[in-house]
């Protein structure tokens, strides 16, 4: 993981731990959303995350639901939607 990453991906695998999913997804979400939407930072934090929940889906199988939640709105705010490309 880049340097640039490490410290925003520790604090969001602490306050999962420490406050559970909810206050995760939460955070994150509006992290990304208010502040590094338009970042390299953003993109790249967004990657790692990706990646991680990706190892998760088969490490943790009984967090399956949340995960999969987690990784759909990850790709979401990296890919969002385009309703325009469906006309």
């Amino acid at each position: 993981m880049c340097r640039n990453c490490h410290s925003n991906f520790a604090y969001l695998v602490e306050l999962e731990e420490k406050h559970g999913e909810d206050a995760l997804v939460e955070c994150w979400y509006s992290q990304i959303l208010a502040n590094l939407l338009e970042s390299k930072d953003a993109v790249c934090l967004i990657d790692h995350l990706i990646d991680f929940y990706q190892r998760k889906l088969a490490e943790v199988p009984s967090k399956q639901r949340y995960i999969s939640k987690m990784l759909y709105m990850l790709r979401s705010v990296k890919e969002p939607f385009d309703a325009s490309k469906l006309a």
